[in-house]
């Protein structure tokens, strides 16, 4: 691939301050959410800084969920931070997404949604024509799909699969055909291609290829049409995870998905990727900078990351919420066992004899430090250690649960088990970072 090196920012979720949103109904709402839309604006301002202090770097991409909810307001304010980068010498490339266009927009407020002016998904494109769409050189009119030449001898295929009239994350037959038709101009005319597209194509963890939007439709044959038309790296968000992962085709051909977290919340990262002469690709993530806010004496990631060990634990516990009869006051004894017991306990109840070291903590807060590792990237949990030992214990006492609804969760001819998969997805044993890596491409 020819040297290349750009900012990679994705699913800034933002949300206008001028729609003040607030209220009890705001609250609740946050609870049990991963990224922050009060901040946004000062988080997105604060990077765009940074990254305008880059004089070397002067390509942004950002592929979709640019807004909260299709807010037209919030897209007014994004396009405005956009139209500062570009003034400050930065060439910017989005694609949108499903969180971009809605009929019927609302903002959190009082005890209750407000209806705010909503966006048409037909009038994005000229909304961001200076930021992508103006500058494409083939344009899919169905799914606002284009290809940009971002620098001399390297262009972009920006796979829309988000539209408004297809189903969310399907990169269909007819979509495939005009990408096939785009990347042999490319190559009869002497130019590397990546790839950008909201849905990941690869699983970013395992366990997430048992989930139907945590990647794109029939992803195997994406990701074996790509890499089979030598396009080597596509750059993805959707699912605010640090991820990065390799995939061959039967023919041998290889793809690398850099899936990107929620630049709004934790985990909070961005990317810059070069590749240079010698086809060395070098993918670096970079932390949210200070933003201005008063965060009680936390560094940003702290913040995000407390908050977002909190929604998880939060999300447990409205699990263990409703029902009726018996169920009902089965949920209600396992909330406050979860609220109170330490893993000690929770061994003991199972009679587990593993490692101690996590015997004095808190059970609820061990899983909301699972739950942000993962999404972190790099993963501690891997096998050997104590945390993975835990949950292997944790899961062998529940294979009677796993065995019953591992037929129904494996459908598409996953050969591991739903254990393993599991296992698989709390540690990183890839050999390679999700936030740091180095690969050499062709």
């Amino acid at each position: 691939m020819k040297p290349v090196s750009f900012y990679l920012v994705t699913d800034t979720h933002y949300l206008d301050s001028k729609l003040e949103p607030g209220g009890e109904a705001f609250e609740n709402n946050m609870v049990t959410e991963q990224y922050f839309v009060k901040e946004s604006g000062a988080i997105i301002s604060a990077t765009f800084d940074k990254i305008i202090q880059d004089k070397e770097t002067d390509i942004v991409i950002i592929p979709g969920d640019l807004v909260k909810n299709g807010e037209k307001e919030s897209h007014n304010g994004f396009i405005d931070e956009l139209y500062r980068l570009k003034t400050n010498g930065k060439k910017v490339y989005v694609i949108t997404a499903g969180h971009d266009y809605n009929d019927n927009a609302y903002v959190l407020k009082g005890d209750g949604r407000v209806p705010v002016e909503g966006t048409d998904y037909n009038d994005l494109c000229e909304m961001y024509r200076d930021f992508g769409y103006g500058d494409a050189i083939a344009f899919d009119e169905p799914t606002h799909s284009y290809v940009a030449e971002i620098t001399q001898g390297v262009r972009m295929l920006a796979i829309h699969c988000d539209s408004k009239d297809q189903p969310k994350g399907t990169m269909d037959d007819r979509l495939m055909e005009w990408a096939k038709e785009q990347l042999d101009k490319a190559k009869a005319d002497g130019c590397s291609v990546f790839a950008t597209c909201h849905y990941p194509v690869i699983p970013p963890v395992p366990a997430f290829e048992l989930v139907g939007d945590a990647k794109i439709k029939d992803w195997r044959k994406v990701a074996s049409f790509l890499a089979d038309n030598s396009v080597e790296l596509v750059l993805t968000g959707h699912m605010h995870i640090q991820s990065i992962n390799e995939y061959y085709s039967e023919s041998g051909n290889r793809l690398i998905d850099v899936c990107t977290a929620a630049l709004v919340g934790s985990p909070a990262k961005y990317r810059k990727v070069t590749v240079d002469e010698n086809s060395a690709l070098k993918i670096e993530s970079l932390g949210v900078p200070d933003f201005g806010w008063d965060l009680n004496g936390l560094t940003p990631q702290e913040y995000f990351d407390n908050h977002f060990a909190s929604a998880i634990v939060a999300r447990v516990r409205g699990a263990l919420g409703g029902g009726k009869g018996i169920v009902k006051h089965l949920k209600a004894f396992g909330r406050k066992r979860f609220d109170k017991m330490t893993v000690k306990g929770f061994k003991r109840i199972l009679c587990l004899k593993r490692d101690k070291e996590f015997d004095k903590k808190k059970f609820s807060d061990f899983v909301g430090e699972v739950g942000v590792s993962i999404f972190s990237g790099d993963s501690p949990y891997v096998e050997g250690t104590a945390g993975y030992n835990l949950i292997a214990g944790i899961l062998g006492r529940f294979s009677f649960v796993i065995k019953k609804v591992e037929p129904k969760l494996l459908k598409n001819g996953e050969k591991n088990g739903l254990r393993n998969i599991l296992l698989n997805t709390i540690g990183n044993n890839k050999g390679f970072s999700d936030n740091n890596a180095e690969f050499r491409l062709k």
